[in-house]
């Protein structure tokens, strides 16, 4: 099992999302973040792995969500590791500043970073899909202060 921490990030009604592109599946977005070192804490690796993939400082704050990614129950179960399961945690974050750096250690097939409006979340490829009425209803009134536990979702 590979646990990774997330940052859920919104600004101005925009929310920061890592953009991918790879050859079999096309293009698709993710939410900043990864693994997890070593003696490191969730958060930190929450500002770490933000930092490294997007060029941003980041405030961790509250747990939002957690979420199993049982690789082999979804539709990227052919580009992920066999008997992938990853859980991820994702956390609300603030921005700690402006981009200080550009992103420089960036996911595999990573092709950017961007702002995308909150009314648009519908419209883009999200991976996980099932993350967008969550963080629709989370975005609505910014009041979700507890995990909630997502179960294995795509």
């Amino acid at each position: 099992m590979r646990p990774s921490a997330r940052a859920v990030l919104v600004e101005e009604n925009r929310v920061l999302l890592n953009h991918l592109r790879h050859e079999s599946v096309g293009d698709f977005f993710e939410l900043p973040g990864g693994g997890i070192r070593p003696g490191e804490t969730l958060r930190q690796a929450v500002a770490r792995e933000t930092r490294e993939e997007t060029g941003y400082s980041v405030e961790v704050h509250e747990l939002l969500w957690a979420r199993d990614y049982i690789a082999a129950n979804h539709e990227f179960a052919h580009i992920s590791p066999p008997g992938l399961h990853a859980v991820d945690l994702l956390f609300r974050c603030t921005l700690a500043g402006p981009a200080v750096a550009e992103p420089h250690e960036i996911d595999n097939h990573q092709i950017g970073v961007e702002w995308i409006e909150v009314a648009r979340l519908a419209e883009v490829r999200l991976h996980p899909l099932a993350i967008v009425p969550a963080l629709q209803a989370f975005l609505a009134d910014r009041t979700v202060l507890r995990p909630i536990y997502l179960g294995d979702v795509s």
